[in-house]
């Protein structure tokens, strides 16, 4: 397929995907871009999804545990669909917020637990600022987690040994979680530039996937392409975070140059990966040819 029976492809599925081609491959109008968004809520699987939600505005009656199918995950892949905030998710946004906070400043599920978890607290300050949940102490939340940032700009789920195995997780996590809070409160930027250049240049002193001695992948579970990521880590939702960022840096090449040698005869990249859990229903198949991937792919690489 040429570039354009590509598109056709990509604007013959969901309307979540047909929004964010129009946005980010064909440059339309903003008046077209949100006509389209505005399906999300009504067709497909947004619509989908908001019909599993409780009366009491949960998913599943879980806030987070129940993966994929509790409040915390199914916001998140909203999210990652595109759909517009509404009272719906308002409504959600509360049950998550209140039912998490602890001590003011952070996010724990679980009245036995014990430690914290920077990035569980990172996932949903995304989430709320996304949904634009308006509250003044989620910006105690994104202090604190300016403030538990490691020296080398990384960031570690708590401080127990064998925390930094997960610390590329964890770094994306709350760089996406900041990114999103500092698009709802932009006047904070100042304040957060140091924390976000000192995360992001931790990914990039790595690029994004290499050992810096070797070259070889640290993990090479990293390298396949999955869709939803949810809280995992991998070269293709790096990229995106960092063309979404608007930074272009040659240390990005290397994980580019994956992406391109991934792509099939026939234009398409199919879905590598499925990470395991209950979900409501299946987007795309394993081994298949990916509308999503294909789609973050060409904006990742279109834009570089």
């Amino acid at each position: 397929m040429n570039r354009q029976e590509i598109i056709d492809w990509l604007l013959s599925g969901d309307p979540s995907l047909r929004f964010q081609v129009k946005r980010d491959l064909l440059m339309e109008t903003e008046c077209v871009i949100q006509s389209e968004r505005n399906r999300i809520t009504y067709e497909g699987w947004g619509a989908k999804l908001l019909s599993f939600q409780d009366e009491d505005g949960k998913w599943s009656r879980q806030l987070y545990n129940g993966k994929w199918i509790s409040t915390t995950y199914t916001l998140l892949l909203l999210a990652e669909l595109g759909i517009l905030p509404d009272a719906r998710t308002q409504k959600a946004c509360r049950q998550l917020f209140l039912g998490g906070l602890y001590n003011d400043e952070e996010i724990r599920f679980s009245s036995k637990q014990k430690l914290p978890d920077n990035g569980i607290s990172g996932l949903v300050l995304g989430i709320l600022s996304y949904f634009e949940y308006k509250d003044p102490r989620i910006h105690n939340l994104a202090e604190y987690l300016r403030r538990s940032q490691n020296q080398d700009g990384s960031w570690f789920f708590d401080n127990r040994e064998g925390a930094e195995k997960y610390c590329f997780e964890n770094t994306l996590i709350i760089l996406k979680g900041i990114g999103k809070y500092l698009k709802l409160y932009p006047e904070n930027k100042v304040r957060f530039d140091s924390a976000v250049q000192k995360g992001q240049e931790f990914l990039l002193k790595y690029n994004l996937f290499q050992d810096p001695l070797t070259f070889s992948p640290i993990n090479n579970k990293w390298l396949k392409l999955s869709f939803p990521p949810y809280w995992f880590y991998d070269i293709l939702a790096a990229l995106d975070y960092f063309r979404e960022m608007g930074i272009r840096d040659r240390r990005l090449e290397p994980a580019i140059e994956i992406l391109m040698r991934k792509q099939r005869i026939d234009g398409t990249w199919i879905l590598e990966n499925k990470h395991p859990g209950k979900t409501f229903f299946e987007m795309e198949s394993v081994g298949k040819p990916s509308r999503w991937n294909t789609l973050r792919c060409m904006r990742v690489i279109e834009g570089w």
